[in-house]
């Protein structure tokens, strides 16, 4: 009985130090402030994708428009959520830069 109780004790005391571990989930492209300042009106698809890498989503009906969004889940914390979205003439050539900074 006394041999069980302290097995116990040990494996409880073993267990406790256990936690339930959740990896970092990080998506998509992180646009800092200093490149998003960078971006302007009139600017080639070749000079935004230099700036800000490949987008995300691309829509292939409409090829006027680049998506790029992060998404950061950390552990047990809130999501992070940000998106940026361009637009471009038929040059191609950016014509809007809309945000989306949405948490959670």
């Amino acid at each position: 009985m006394k041999k069980r109780l302290i097995t116990l004790t040990i494996l409880a005391l073993l267990l406790s130090g256990c936690s339930l571990y959740r990896m970092n989930i990080q998506q998509g492209n992180l646009i800092t402030q200093e490149e998003l300042s960078q971006l302007h009106p009139g600017m080639s698809q070749a000079q935004v994708q230099d700036i800000l890498g490949t987008p995300l989503l691309t829509d292939d009906f409409r090829q006027n428009r680049w998506d790029y969004v992060f998404y950061l889940k950390e552990g047990n914390k809130e999501a992070k959520r940000s998106g940026i979205t361009i637009f471009f003439n038929q040059a191609g050539q950016v014509t809007d830069i809309k945000k989306d900074l949405a948490a959670g």
